[in-house]
């Protein structure tokens, strides 16, 4: 019972962590734990039949003299014997009676099934762990030679490679869409990607009517969900990124997830708030930037494009205004 409850509560934790690497290693503690509590159940069988035995007559316990020991010793003793039969040390103790014997033989099938079973997982599993260290390492050492041979400035250099750094451990992270979400149909795609992005559709206005009116109708939730599929992207920044300039036309209104933006008009640098839309006003109008928009930090922001946006709102009578 306790071993199933570990499977279940380690499958849980396994599912929290971000990296591949991270879930890969806790596999590991995982399996060498569920093999020390396997060997302690067989170690407890192993002595409480010496301890019946022993009380009825002939037992491993008085034939090896360790009737009289303290219980650490008698458990250390069942321990090292629970070990010997996956071939893991050795001990002189034997069965000595027919139970004891019968509870050898069965001992040796489980640890049979047992030791192979747990050899081949963690083979498994330290295999994939290497493979990811030696793709990292071969693709960050083709990046530096590539950045060498090309006589790529230093600065610029270190900039590419902490951005690819961070890229390339979210991506490990499943941040990005795994490819098993293009198995779902359509619908449900769409209806994801709204679940995705709403607490950030939100914060305009003019879709959050639409996300937390009563008695949505189908033709609404459709176009949301459209703009959700179609619209909205999620765009990556490094650190003095330049996300738009001043005098550009602007063609996406920005909402940001995660890292610092600054925002400079003139000679006034401000930071960008979260929970406010940047640029918004190119949704409903030609609308040429006034500032420049650059990332301080690695940043994540949400994008929604506008042309796909007008197109969409275009063919929707339900939802204009």
């Amino acid at each position: 019972v306790r071993l199933g409850k570990l499977t279940r509560f380690a499958a849980f934790l396994r599912d929290r962590f971000e990296t591949q690497v991270a879930s890969v290693r806790f596999s590991l503690v995982i399996i060498i734990t569920s093999m020390l509590l396997t060997e302690h159940v067989i170690a407890c069988g192993w002595f409480g039949l010496g301890s019946i035995e022993a009380a009825n007559g002939k037992s491993w316990l008085t034939e090896y003299e360790f009737q009289d020991d303290t219980f650490f010793e008698q458990y250390t003793a069942s321990l090292r014997w629970a070990f010997s039969q996956l071939g893991i040390g050795g001990t002189d103790i034997e069965a000595t009676n027919e139970r004891e014997g019968t509870y050898s033989l069965m001992v040796a099938l489980i640890s049979l099934v047992t030791f192979s079973t747990i050899i081949s997982s963690m083979t498994s599993l330290v295999s994939t762990l290497q493979n990811r260290r030696m793709e990292e390492t071969q693709q960050f050492g083709l990046l530096r030679r590539f950045l060498r041979v090309n006589n790529i400035e230093t600065n610029l250099s270190q900039r590419i490679t902490r951005f690819l750094q961070y890229t390339y451990h979210q991506r490990e992270a499943n941040s990005h869409d795994p490819y098993i979400l293009d198995y779902l149909s359509k619908s449900l795609q769409a209806e994801l990607q709204l679940a995705r992005y709403s607490d950030c559709l939100a914060h305009l206005p003019f879709l959050d009517r639409l996300l937390t009116s009563d008695g949505r109708r189908v033709q609404e939730n459709h176009i949301m969900q459209t703009l959700a599929q179609r619209a909205v992207a999620i765009l990556d920044s490094a650190e003095d990124d330049l996300v738009f300039c001043h005098g550009c036309r602007a063609d996406a209104t920005y909402f940001a997830l995660h890292g610092a933006l600054r925002y400079l008009k003139g000679d006034d640098p401000s930071r960008v708030r979260f929970g406010q839309w940047i640029s918004e006003m190119c949704l409903w109008t030609e609308w040429f930037h006034v500032g420049d928009l650059i990332s301080v930090s690695f940043a994540k922001l949400v994008a929604i494009n506008v042309d796909e946006f007008c197109n969409i709102i275009a063919t929707a009578g339900a939802v204009q205004v």
